[in-house]
């Protein structure tokens, strides 16, 4: 789906009235992106990897953590969506298997169709 500029500018305006553009950075909680830190380990959760599976089945690893699903990155640079996202496959993530990072943060992955 191409946008043009106008609708793209709605769009954004619409995501920005609602709050959906002001989610934290990635990899941050809202705490953190506040200035307040979250202290101590055992408030952080361990990201598990989710590389090699399909995007799906990331996606429910990461949400059974209790992260956010950022937006995913396609990984030829085409700007592509994964609408059904079991038909791609992470090759990346953000941030990386084995970080401690708090509940509420926000992990994204680099994706390819399984068909590229």
């Amino acid at each position: 789906m191409k946008l043009n500029r106008s609708s793209a500018s709605a769009l954004f305006c619409a995501l920005l009235l609602t709050g959906v553009a002001c989610q934290p950075a990635l990899g941050q909680s809202s705490h953190q992106s506040s200035g307040l830190s979250v202290q101590g380990k055992s408030r952080c959760v361990v990201v598990k990897s989710a590389v090699g599976r399909d995007y799906q089945t990331a996606q429910d690893i990461w949400r059974g953590q209790g992260f956010v699903i950022g937006i995913a990155k396609d990984a030829l640079g085409l700007g592509r969506w994964p609408v059904i996202d079991s038909n791609w496959k992470v090759l990346a993530q953000t941030p990386k298997a084995g970080t401690c990072v708090a509940k509420g943060s926000t992990i994204r992955a680099t994706v390819k169709k399984y068909t590229d």
